[in-house]
C-alpha cells in the first residue's frame, strides 16, 4: 500500500510539472518608441518609427487614434498584449498607454548585431517579434547555450508591408492590417501593415543563455521584443 501511495504522489507531481510563458525583459537593449500612445490624457508621440529609416511613420495606440481623431483605425492594443493564437502564446511587447515615455523598440538601420539576454532554462519555444521595411531584412540568429554551444538560424523577413509566406515553419504573423501614420500624427495609410513573430526553436534538452541577431545591410529593422515557452 505504501509503495502504491508514493507511486501516486510521483505520478501526481510529473502531472503538476507544465510550460511556463515568459515575457522576456528585454528594455535593455531597446532605444525608441515606434507607437504613440495616450498617457496622462495626452498623446505621447513616436520618436524612432517603423519606416524610412525610423523617421518615416509609426504605429498608434487605439485609444491614441481615437484621440487623434482618426474614425475605426486599424491600431494597436492599448496594453500592448496580444492573446494566444495557433501560431503563438499570450505576448505581451514593450508599449502601453501606461509607459509614459518609456523605451519600447529598437531600430537597426544598415547593418547591425545586438545581443537579448534570457533567463537561463530550457526553452521549447523562442519567439521574437519584428517589422522590416524598404525591403525584407536578411537575419542571422546565433542561440548561445550555457555549455558552450553555439546554434544559427537564417531568415529573411518579409517587408511589414507583406504576410509571410503560407506554410513557413519560421515567420508567423502576430499583428496585422495595421494602420500607420507619419511625424505630423496623420494616418498615411489606412491598413495593410504586420508585425511578424519568428520562431527561433531552441533546443529544449540545453539552458540557453543569450541570443544574437545580426543584420545585413539593406532595409530597415525594428525590434519589438521577444516571448519564450520553458520546455517541461
Amino acid at each position: 500500500m505504501k509503495k502504491l501511495f508514493f507511486l501516486g504522489c510521483l505520478l501526481s507531481g510529473f502531472a503538476l510539472r507544465s510550460s511556463e510563458v515568459i515575457q522576456v525583459d528585454v528594455q535593455p537593449v531597446l532605444t525608441g518608441r515606434a507607437v504613440t500612445t495616450l498617457t496622462g490624457g495626452r498623446l505621447v508621440p513616436w520618436t524612432q518609427g517603423i519606416d524610412g529609416a525610423g523617421r518615416a511613420d509609426g504605429y498608434l495606440t487605439l485609444s491614441a487614434s481615437v484621440a487623434n481623431g482618426d474614425k475605426n483605425a486599424r491600431a494597436l492594443p492599448d496594453d500592448g498584449c496580444f492573446p494566444a493564437t495557433a501560431a503563438h502564446p499570450f505576448v505581451r511587447l514593450n508599449f502601453s498607454n501606461a509607459d509614459g515615455r518609456l523605451s519600447q523598440t529598437r531600430g537597426v538601420e544598415g547593418q547591425g548585431v545586438f545581443t537579448l539576454p534570457v533567463p537561463v532554462k530550457p526553452y521549447q519555444r523562442l519567439m521574437v517579434f519584428l517589422t522590416s521595411s524598404e525591403g525584407p531584412s536578411h537575419l542571422s540568429f546565433k542561440l548561445g547555450y550555457a555549455d558552450g554551444s553555439v546554434a544559427s538560424q537564417e531568415i529573411l523577413l518579409p517587408d511589414y508591408y507583406n504576410a509571410p509566406p503560407a506554410g513557413d515553419p519560421h515567420v508567423f504573423t502576430l499583428a496585422a492590417n495595421l494602420a500607420k501614420w507619419n511625424a505630423a500624427g496623420k494616418m498615411a495609410e489606412r491598413d495593410h501593415h504586420y508585425i511578424h513573430g519568428v520562431n527561433l526553436h531552441p533546443d529544449p534538452r540545453k539552458n540557453l543563455v543569450s541570443v544574437t541577431l545580426s543584420k545585413t545591410a539593406p532595409a530597415y529593422l525594428v525590434f519589438w521584443g521577444a516571448t519564450a515557452v520553458t520546455a517541461d
